[in-house]
This record gives C-alpha cells, structure tokens and sequence, in this order.
C-alpha cells in the first residue's frame, strides 16, 4: 500500500513575470509551484528562478502584545540546538559545509524570517530538515534563556544577547521615530504598536516559561510558510517528499488570525515630540506616514515605491531639489519607504534638519519628530554661527511648518507633472 505523500501541490503551477500572474502553460516567466502539507495548512512555494545561487526563506506570523519581545527573542534561541540536532552550531557548521555563509533571520512586527543562501541544490537539500528542525523544535533550556535574553553578571549588571542589543536600540533616533510614528497610524493593542524587539524594562521581566508558550502557539507547522528561490529541477520535489514526517507535523496550534490594524481614536494628536539623546543638538528628524494600499496589492506598493523613487531617490529628485540640495538645507538626507504591513504604509524621514539652539542652557537630546501627515511645537533660535539663515529654519519645528512646506511642494509636482 502506498503512503500517502507528505506534500500535494495546492493549486495549478503559475507563471509570474513583470507584476503579473499567468496559469496557462507555456506561459513566460518563472515558475512557480505551492505545495501543501497534506494534513495542515503548511505550505512549501518553489520559485524556479534562472540564479547561481538557491535561497531558503521560512516565514512564521508572529505578532507581539506586550514590548517583552518574545518574536526576537525566540529568533535568537531557535539557533541554541533542537530536538533531534542539540548541539549548539551545528545548524551553521552544516551550512558552512554545504556552501552557505550561514544562516540568518529577522523579526518584523508581524513575521519571523530565517533564511539561507547556498550554491546547490543539493546543498539546500541537505540543510533544509535540519533547519526546519531548529525552528518547530528548538530545545528553548533554561540555561539558553540566561545566556540569550537576559540575566546578572558578577558585578550585578544586566546582561545577555538580546538585552544588550535593546539597550544599544532603543532609544536610538531610527528606533524612536519607527515605533511612534506607527503608534500615531495604529491604534492601541495592535500589534504594530509594540516594539517586536522588545524593551529592556520588559524584557527584564520575562520568562523562559513565556517564550516556550509563545512557541507552542506561533511555531506549529501549520502556520509557517516556506519559500525556495532558485534553478530548481523538477526532482527538488522529492526532497519534500522524503522530510522526516515527525519535523513537519502540525499540533493543531493556528496563529492565522487576523492582525488588528484599525486606526487611532479619532481625537488622538496627529503628531508627536520625541526627544532622543544625541551628541549633536543642531539638527534633529520630521517625517511623516500615511496609511497605503493593502500589502496583498503588489500593483498599488510598487507604483507607490516608484513614484517615492522618483519624488526623493536622487539629488536630482524634486523633494530632494526643495529640502537638500539647496544653499541653506532644510535637511541633510531623506528617506523613503512602504513598509510590507498588513495595510501598507508611506513613511517619509527627512534627517539632519536644523534644530533652533534654545534660550535655556543645552541639554544632551535633540528632537525626532514622528508625525502622521504633521508636526509639533518647538521654539525658535538662531543659526549658531551668528550668520544669515534661511527664514524657513527657525519655524520648521513649529506645529504643521514643515508639513505645509512639503505638501505645498507635492502640490507644485503634482501641478507641473
């Protein structure tokens, strides 16, 4: 009697080539297989991409309701060994010896990627049992939490892994903007609200008891998602096929639910003053977000990728031509982005604006204005070095200055396009 196969395919293969989707065969483009286990909902996608090199990307949706950053630190202990490989390295050590640099992750506010990179296929092969390992059946001791996430030195100084990295983070002028700006778009208790990576005062509080259950109800394998890049022979499907039954098996454990991303209260300020420590008081940050098309729309992100590129990628840019490349800049750099949320979002930062010197004595913090669409109050100043100044400058950190100056020239694009 024949056993049934761990993976179907879920779906007819489909083609995908320049933003679009074809089913038909003999279509151009990349190929594209989705498999699915066949009693839960994990799924497998094979990209057969024409590239030297084969990627491995597995995806588990995981969301935060505190700041203890359980997502982050989870991805530091799925490294420290598994059920069936417990010693620690030897998931990198077997990627080094199947032509890899390594392997990787990242923790989003709504997923957990770890990756891998390789030069065959049969090196990918090799690793990826082994991987999928460590990530549904990390062994997640004790001893692991005390060295990765957090504990006391001799001295008595907080240490550990992940405590040490937060300490370095957050309260940086990036890690600031990021978390409230998203805190002025999302409302309280969403999950894009909290720092995924965790706040040091948290993260003291956590235990090694809540990240064992917060891998119980994220990482069963029926939630995770894993994606294969790459020259891929039709055979690669026999891989699959042949995964340890025991790694791959679902305990019924679904995290799919949707993310809540409804907007603030209506009568929630529209703008925020974050002072963040800085060794230069002259300049500080504004930037804005708006809420955009949903993630799911690649048309929508893309075109509104391009139309950021085109607004403020070069010096020859027209936000970049109004606010930077000019005698008296009104910001040193500016960054643009569409974050992959649930509900995307616009995200521009102008960095380096000139911040006005204050009447009081200096203080060691200068201002990061994250704003939705506006900015706050500050107080006016002179230029330091006595000269002439541009008018603007002074104002640009009053309540909305900014904001009319940028909209005033999206306006004059939009007019002349």
């Amino acid at each position: 009697m024949n056993e049934q196969p761990l993976f179907v395919r879920d779906g007819p293969d489909f083609s995908y080539q320049r933003g679009t989707v074809a089913t038909e065969e003999g279509s151009e483009g990349f190929r594209v297989s989705v498999y699915r286990h066949f009693e839960s909902s994990m799924r497998i996608v094979l990209c057969r991409i024409p590239r030297p090199l084969y990627s491995l990307n597995i995806y588990v949706p995981t969301v935060s309701a505190n700041d203890k950053g359980l997502p982050h630190t989870l991805e530091h202990l799925i490294f420290c060994g598994s059920q069936r490989y417990p010693s620690r390295g030897y998931l990198d050590a077997l990627a080094n010896c199947n032509l890899s640099t390594g392997t990787n992750a990242w923790t989003s506010d709504d997923h957990t990627c770890y990756t891998l990179s390789t030069a065959s296929e049969e090196a990918l092969a090799n690793v990826l049992p082994v991987y999928l390992d460590h990530v549904l059946h990390p062994l997640l001791k004790d001893e692991q939490f005390v060295t990765e996430v957090y504990h006391y030195d001799t001295t008595g100084k907080e240490q550990g892994v992940v405590f040490s990295e937060m300490v370095a983070r957050e309260n940086g002028e990036n890690d600031l903007f990021g978390i409230n700006l998203d805190r002025l778009m999302f409302a309280p208790k969403s999950p894009y609200t909290y720092m995924s990576g965790g706040q040091t005062a948290a993260i003291a509080e956590l235990t090694n008891a809540e990240i064992v259950e917060y891998h119980r109800k994220y990482y069963d394998a029926s939630n995770i998602t894993v994606v294969i890049t790459g020259a891929l022979s039709d055979e690669f499907v026999d891989v699959l096929q042949r995964l340890p039954r025991d790694i791959v098996q679902s305990a019924g454990h679904s995290s799919r639910a949707p993310i809540d991303c409804s907007l603030p209260p209506a009568d929630q300020p529209r703008s925020r003053h974050v002072p963040f420590p800085s060794v230069d008081t002259d300049t500080g940050s504004i930037g804005f977000g708006w809420r955009g098309p949903p993630s799911s729309d690649a048309e929508a992100v893309t075109a509104f990728q391009m139309l950021l590129e085109y607004l403020a990628d070069t010096s020859s840019s027209p936000l970049k031509q109004r606010f930077v490349e000019r005698p008296s800049p009104l910001a040193s750099d500016i960054a643009v982005e569409v974050t992959g949320t649930v509900p995307s979002t616009v995200i521009l930062h102008f960095s380096g604006v000139p911040h006005p010197s204050s009447d009081e004595p200096t203080h060691e913090d200068t201002d990061d204005h994250a704003s939705d669409n506006s900015e706050d109050e500050e107080s006016e100043g002179e230029d330091d070095d006595g000269g002439e100044e541009d008018p603007d400058i002074p104002h640009l950190f009053e309540e909305g200055y900014f904001e009319r100056l940028l909209t005033d020239e999206l306006r004059r694009v939009y007019d002349s396009r």
